[in-house]
């Protein structure tokens, strides 16, 4: 398949290893990871998958905050999950980092209470946006949630003007042109909603419970 590229967390390989400190300082990333996980409340016993976990900041900040959560990190990158094995073990977790992709999901249906991404569906063409969303709704448990945080439609008038530059990077232009609520309800979830936004609503929060 063509158009099936797989681009890393910053596009080019031998950027990987400063991704936590390039993005999440700079770019507020951390704190929207820190909102997302204060939007899906308590997680304790909770069985949880981090899709395109990337350095696995999403997982330990889980497990940090409820010891008795069950995370699960994939990605597609080896190089990235070395990484998030790494930080997980200096904190002292034991965490599941596996590799595979999102749109082909190595797991059960109904495996999980809850599926989160962050900043991941913007990497993927509008195929793989597609069966990523299908194989989420796949694997989560009836009554579970989808939570995420990634570019959407903007908001406001500058979010517009910074999506006529910013649509032409990577796969970005289906979120900006509001994609991702059509493509979430086409795979079954109810009730999408974003109740946060970011960098002049060019990023959301999102969420939505299976339907």
């Amino acid at each position: 398949m063509p158009n099936r590229k797989y681009i890393p967390a910053l596009s080019l390989k031998w950027l990987t290893p400063f991704y936590d400190a390039l993005v999440e300082g700079p770019m507020s990333e951390l704190r929207m990871r820190k909102d997302l996980v204060a939007q899906m409340g308590d997680l304790n016993g909770k069985r949880i998958l981090d899709v395109g976990c990337g350095t696995g900041t999403m997982a330990i900040l889980i497990r940090q905050m409820y010891p008795t959560a069950d995370i699960t990190g994939l990605d597609g990158d080896p190089q990235i999950l070395g990484i998030a094995r790494s930080k997980a073990k200096k904190h002292g977790f034991e965490i599941p980092f596996e590799q595979g992709m999102s749109f082909d999901l190595p797991y059960p249906d109904s495996s999980f209470d809850l599926v989160l991404t962050s900043f991941m569906l913007h990497h993927l063409n509008r195929s793989d946006k597609q069966k990523t969303a299908a194989e989420m709704y796949r694997v989560l448990r009836p009554g579970g949630q989808l939570f995420g945080v990634d570019f959407t439609e903007p908001q406001t008038r500058t979010g517009r003007a910074i999506k006529l530059l910013a649509r032409r990077f990577e796969r970005v232009a289906d979120n900006f042109d509001g994609f991702l609520p059509l493509m979430f309800g086409e795979a079954g979830f109810k009730s999408y909603f974003e109740p946060r936004h970011y960098l002049f609503g060019t990023i959301s929060l999102f969420q939505s419970p299976k339907g």
